[in-house]
């Protein structure tokens, strides 16, 4: 799931602070929507950026984060801000962030700084994106943006949130090969057949750089151009980029 930064006057949050820190803590989304109907700007954060950004405040701001409920809060009070804001202005901190920085770049940019001006709310997306059709794919992740999500890849396996890990994986990939369910059912019977080794990276889910070259070497050997098109087309024409990390999304983890 996405995340989204509020900004709220801070005469607006300042009077509805209590209600605000309460609704984060109980309120389903479309309450706090309500609550948060007055902000003056909304910024999206992808999967990514909002994990990387509350791990690394936990300690600092008052957060609520519940993954097995997909919930995903965060307040920043206007007395916080430019404490907050020096944080994310941080220079090491914005080179570290840089391969993931879509949303957090324009809230950097958007915040003022040294001013007690505004509050700030992060809040999970809605669920609408759990509705989209999903689909097989083999995901690509440049290394330098994999050592930042991969802690949060791992514990999204941990509690079988596949769903959710898609929309990491999807959110901060290179690219992706999606397949129909015919072609993925071929595509394992092929692996099976000539390089039934790749099964169990594919049961893992995520394969690290270093095994990229060898994993690469076996898809070129079931990547027939009539039976498999978009998987031997992102071989020649994208493989040679990185030593890429790999998701391998399989749909049936998603309906388990």
């Amino acid at each position: 799931m996405r995340g989204h930064a509020y900004q709220l006057p801070s005469d607006v949050y300042r009077e509805l602070e209590a209600q605000i820190l309460e609704a984060l803590a109980n309120a389903d989304h479309q309450q706090l929507g309500y609550l948060l109907a007055d902000h003056d700007l909304k910024v999206e954060l992808s999967s990514g950026e909002w994990r990387v950004l509350f791990a690394e405040t936990e300690e600092n701001y008052f957060q609520v984060v519940d993954l097995a409920e997909r919930r995903a809060r965060m307040a920043i009070s206007p007395d916080e801000l430019a404490e907050f804001v020096e944080f994310l202005r941080d220079p090491e901190r914005q080179r570290r962030w840089a391969p993931i920085s879509f949303g957090l770049a324009e809230l950097v940019d958007a915040l003022p700084a040294g001013v007690d001006l505004v509050g700030v709310v992060f809040v999970e997306e809605s669920d609408d994106w759990q509705w989209v059709e999903q689909t097989h794919e083999i995901i690509a992740i440049r290394p330098e943006v994999f050592s930042l999500i991969e802690p949060h890849m791992r514990k999204l396996i941990e509690i079988g949130d596949h769903a959710a890990l898609a929309r990491l994986a999807g959110d901060h990939c290179e690219g992706a090969i999606e397949f129909s369910q015919a072609r993925w059912d071929r595509l394992m019977a092929d692996i099976r057949a000539q390089e039934p080794e790749l099964l169990g990276v594919i049961k893992n889910c995520v394969a690290l750089p270093i095994d990229y070259e060898g994993i690469r070497e076996a898809l070129d050997k079931v990547a027939d151009p009539q039976v498999q098109p978009s998987l031997d087309a992102w071989l020649r024409v994208h493989a040679d980029g990185h030593h890429y990390a790999l998701y391998f999304r399989d749909r049936a983890r998603e309906r388990d």
